[in-house]
């Protein structure tokens, strides 16, 4: 295990600038997240930690020691790759050992690390079958077990999930959470899920055009984003613009914190009803669009006018169901007022 830390990376590609100066630490033992819509350059920084890429600015860390100019055989990193590449004509046992093979470990100790590995992601019994006789979750950690058989310093995971089913990824994100946890290996991952981050990370760190906007914690990245885009990206955010429009939403009843660029709404803090509310809380008059339901809740879509439309998570099965087109009313608490930025 080991800490990687990323200085002033610059990547560029021609004229794009893939990486613009980022800056990140990712802490020995830690499960890091990089989110990022596509082009963003999460992928980018994974592919110069783990050597792939020289940057063309900047240091990359590994336990202190620079490894920018490092080749990749020599890094120690362990990674799993989008669509797992595993080899079709080798055993499970032989592609998880394959990596052993290459730095020539001996038979017996190999049978032995592979052993261990299969038993660790569960699939001890199977080391004879091949990839094409697995499912697509067996086959996830087959990749998973091939990464972390050589007991690399930094685990990289590329979009690890992507390829499976909802159901299987939900499985999947407990177990590859729990195998983190036993091994105890720094592991960052790249992915578009915001679920999936949330659910693994202990820290993210969200990409835009190359740039780090925020990094953190995914509760204070939730709750406290840094602007309207890391707002949006973590979790859905409804937002009020600073100051307020004269055509915004006449009729609304707001005490907003002074001093702020925006604020931003979570659509689960929200509370859809057909007439005003009674509390001294936040509220906005408007007209329900649409309510799609989905099971144990049910997303709203409410044009508030001059403000746009809002979204509103309606967990409430006794919730009156209101037609589309009628009036509503949406209200809150004002600690759910998110401020963002300064004004």
């Amino acid at each position: 295990m080991a800490e990687v830390s990323v200085r002033g990376v610059t990547m560029r590609f021609g004229e794009l600038k893939a990486l613009d100066d980022v800056t990140l630490d990712f802490v020995d033992g830690g499960f890091f997240a990089l989110l990022g819509p596509s082009g963003s350059g999460k992928t980018t920084l994974l592919r110069v930690i783990a050597g792939f890429l020289f940057p063309d600015e900047g240091e990359v860390r590994i336990a202190g020691q620079p490894v920018e100019r490092v080749p990749v055989e020599k890094r120690e990193i362990g990674m799993m790759f989008q669509n797992y590449a595993l080899f079709p004509n080798l055993t499970v046992a032989e592609n998880v050992g394959f990596g052993l093979r290459v730095r020539h470990v001996d038979r017996a100790e190999e049978r032995r690390r592979v052993g261990e590995v299969l038993e660790l992601v569960q699939l001890e019994g199977l080391g004879r079958r091949r990839p094409k006789e697995l499912s697509g979750g067996q086959r996830q950690r087959v990749a998973l077990a091939r990464a972390i058989v050589t007991n690399p310093k930094v685990l990289l995971l590329d979009e690890p999930l992507s390829a499976l089913d909802k159901a299987l990824r939900v499985d999947m994100q407990i177990e590859l959470k729990r195998i983190q946890r036993e091994v105890g290996i720094t592991t960052i991952f790249v992915t578009h899920d915001q679920e999936e981050a949330l659910t693994l990370a202990d820290r993210i760190g969200i990409l835009r055009d190359g740039r780090l906007v925020q990094a953190g914690p995914p509760r204070e990245v939730y709750n406290a984003p840094v602007d309207s885009f890391a707002a949006r990206f973590l979790g859905e955010a409804n937002l009020l613009p600073s100051p307020l429009p004269d055509t915004f939403a006449e009729g609304a009843r707001l005490a907003l914190p002074e001093g702020a660029a925006a604020y931003a709404v979570r659509p689960e803090a929200l509370t859809l009803t057909p007439t005003p509310p009674e509390d001294d809380v936040n509220a906005l008059p408007g007209r329900l669009v649409q309510r799609v339901f989905a099971g144990s809740m049910a997303t709203c879509v409410v044009d508030i006018g001059g403000g746009g439309t809002w979204k509103v998570i309606d967990r409430d099965p006794d919730l009156p169901q209101l037609p589309e087109g009628a009036a509503v009313w949406l209200s809150w608490d004002a600690e759910d007022t998110i401020p963002i930025g300064a004004a």
